[in-house]
């Protein structure tokens, strides 16, 4: 929020700090003052939280290794860049970066228009495992990034939540298991059936 009690306006009293953006819009706000600020230049940030991929540009991701430079001066191959390790999730983060490298998949849930409108039944929150999952297909693949690493927190977080906590960010886990329980929960989100040993992904 934006209002006189909310969290960002006092922050923007208190220290000064005047351009804040809301996250769902993607919009950009000057506090205290209130007014949106229409900037071309800020056109990367909001690209680096929201990336997008034009059919054309996913078809041609195989037929060009091309180097990307990251804000912060590194370069590194947009699809071959590192998951940030928060606890003991490398388990899952090697299990996520062997799938964005799986073309069908990867070009499937870079265009987000694929799955967008899948309706799931009221309560159902699996689905959050192929929107973050998407999310997170996106930052991989951005020739765009401020650095050549990318968090898997919110991906993490839904994997947590729709495990009901079998897989974990504190705890260890098993990554053949891991990836069994990943491919049938996003299939079963996407409309499929329920399998229990394997998947149609592939």
């Amino acid at each position: 929020g934006r209002g006189l009690k909310s969290h960002a306006y006092i922050h923007s009293v208190q220290l000064s700090h005047h351009v804040f953006l809301n996250l769902h819009t993607l919009k950009f706000y000057c506090l205290p003052d209130n007014y949106e600020i229409i900037d071309s230049s800020l056109e990367d940030i909001t690209y680096v939280l929201k990336p997008t991929f034009t059919a054309q540009h996913i078809a041609h991701l195989d037929k060009q290794a091309k180097l990307s430079r990251a804000y912060d001066g590194t370069t590194y191959l947009p699809g071959i860049v590192g998951l940030n390790n928060i606890k003991a999730n490398d388990y899952a983060n090697a299990v996520l970066q062997a799938l964005s490298n799986v073309p069908p998949l990867r070009n499937y849930f870079l265009e987000e228009e694929n799955y967008r409108g899948i309706q799931r039944p009221p309560g159902d929150i699996m689905f959050l495992l192929v929107q973050r999952f998407g999310e997170l297909m996106r930052k991989l693949w951005n020739p765009r990034n401020f650095k050549a690493h990318v968090s898997p927190h919110e991906m993490l977080q839904a994997v947590v939540l729709c495990s009901k906590k079998n897989f974990q960010i504190t705890k260890q886990g098993d990554g053949v298991e891991f990836l069994s329980w990943f491919l049938n929960a996003l299939h079963a989100a996407l409309g499929g059936t329920k399998r229990k040993k394997k998947s149609e992904w592939g």
